[in-house]
């Protein structure tokens, strides 16, 4: 039915930049005292039945058989809700109106489709670099800075790179909790996935994978009460895992005559002379830096840790980007200015979907993950690994689709972390805490 009303697409294209969805399960009646009307959740998760008799009454019900006394011979018309469908009685003129007409009279009140064409800019995924950014021994050293361990690179990236997949590790894990433990931990490690604490059902990301979207914007956010054109101007992402050919698209939306999205880089990098108080310093100036940019006019905001070389990788550390990211986003928020700007995380410290769903839960809108993209590269022109795919261990794949394959099994991941939850859209879950 939407095929025939695209002005119905195009108003919940313009409104999904700006409103989280609503996952449900719910069913709500509501009424103006002019009319009458029931919604149902996104998921189509509560039943929610509807008849129509011969004298124009319309009941609704969540189950059929609920009104005893209504004779079968009397109902003219039956229905049910859909996901995300809506019905509603206008109690003046006794009109009934279903989700379509519902729908295609709100959207066709403004020109949603023209605004969108005119004004959003979209970031498809587009095949990544084949070009290092490091030698070998100088990403074998940004590793051990950001705390890899040979088991991410020989396992977790080479399952990931070599299959789109994550690694499967054993049922039991019996490794002290990242607090208990005497042996340093990257950030992520003191945090845990949860399942849901509510009714939501979780969903089967497979299966019901039509719900789904891992979609972002980047950009300022327009009022939900002032719909104008400005409304539709946002960057949309695909995908939040960003490889360095987008970070370089997103940049060049930063032109005048292509969007003029302004547009800041801020390093989350400080001197190792400054010491370990060096980090609560940096950390300050990062959250100032960020404020000062977003009043200047920054729409999209990088926080970086990228070390241009080796003798930066020497003389410099890094505020853990988890820290980072969580402090400028509430530091944001508390200077009203969060709806202002999307932010991007270029980090070496994110390689496990683990990492990823904590950095967009804690208020990225995507992340750029170039040292685990780096690694990709660094493990495909190994002698092992290029031995293990002409001896057939391994499928021959070019270093492309290695670096493609890494970012979709991250994006499974993150679907399934969705799914424990009974959340459908990334957009949903980005900057719940």
């Amino acid at each position: 039915a939407l095929k025939n009303n695209p002005e119905i697409t195009d108003f919940y294209k313009f409104h999904g930049g700006l409103l989280e969805a609503w996952d449900g399960p719910a069913l709500l009646v509501f009424s103006d005292g002019k009319s009458i009307g029931a919604s149902l959740d996104r998921n189509g998760l509560r039943p929610a039945r509807y008849s129509i008799t011969n004298d124009g009454s319309v009941y609704m019900m969540s189950e059929t058989g609920v009104i005893p006394d209504l004779n079968e011979a009397d109902i003219v018309e039956k229905g049910r809700l859909g996901p995300g469908q809506m019905i509603n009685v206008d109690l003046a003129s006794g009109e009934f109106k279903d989700n379509i007409k519902i729908k295609s009279e709100i959207a066709s009140r403004h020109p949603y489709g023209e605004w969108i064409a005119r004004q959003r800019k979209d970031v498809t995924k587009l095949e990544a670099s084949a070009e290092r950014i490091y030698d070998d021994t100088t990403a074998t050293f940004a590793q051990g800075t950001f705390g890899w361990s040979l088991e991410d690179i020989g396992m977790q990236i080479q399952d990931m790179a070599g299959s789109a997949k994550e690694t499967t590790y054993s049922m039991g894990d019996d490794a002290p909790q990242a607090v208990f433990s005497e042996r340093p931990h990257v950030l992520y490690n003191y945090f845990k996935q949860r399942f849901a604490q509510v009714t939501n059902p979780p969903i089967d990301p497979l299966r019901e994978g039509v719900v789904m979207s891992l979609g972002m914007t980047l950009g300022k956010k327009e009022s939900i009460y002032a719909v104008s054109e400005e409304g539709a101007r946002l960057i949309h992402l695909e995908s939040p895992v960003l490889n360095s050919e987008e970070m370089n698209k997103i940049k060049e939306f930063a032109d005048a005559s292509n969007g003029a999205f302004g547009q800041s880089t801020i390093s989350t990098r400080y001197d190792l002379a400054d010491g370990p108080a060096g980090i609560k310093s940096a950390l300050d100036e990062i959250c100032d830096a960020a404020v000062d940019e977003v009043l200047n006019g920054s729409e999209v905001l990088i926080l970086s840790d990228l070390a241009a070389d080796q003798s930066v990788l020497d003389t410099t550390s890094y505020v853990p980007p988890l820290l980072a990211v969580g402090a400028v986003h509430h530091r944001l928020i508390e200077e009203g200015l969060r709806m202002d700007v999307g932010l991007v995380i270029e980090t070496g410290g994110a390689w496990s979907t683990h990492h990823f769903a904590c950095l967009i839960g804690y208020g990225a809108n995507a992340v750029h993950p170039y040292l685990a993209l780096e690694t990709v590269k660094q493990w495909y022109g190994q002698d092992r690994t290029q031995k293990m795919m002409e001896a057939g261990k391994l499928k021959n794949i070019s270093l492309e689709k290695a670096q493609e394959n890494y970012r979709n099994a991250v994006e499974a991941g993150l679907l399934k972390i969705l799914s424990k939850m009974g959340i459908s859209l990334l957009t949903s879950y980005a900057g719940a805490q």
